[in-house]
């Protein structure tokens, strides 16, 4: 069980870092496209809601 905990904590870090990489390198063109003040207000309302739903998650799990 030790050596299987210890190789979660080197393994987890590693495949948050690809799916934040995957999720971003896909996502930002997108983002960066020239859009109105409207649209990027409703982009960072998005942004936020979704920092606010893992904080939740974070917060009740």
């Amino acid at each position: 069980e030790g050596a299987g905990e210890a190789a979660m904590l080197g393994v987890l870090p590693f495949t948050a870092g690809g799916f934040i990489y995957v999720g971003t390198v896909t996502v930002l063109p997108e983002l960066l496209r020239d859009a109105g003040p409207l649209q990027s207000l409703l982009q960072l309302l998005g942004l936020l809601a979704g920092v606010a739903m893992m904080v939740a998650i974070a917060h009740y799990e």
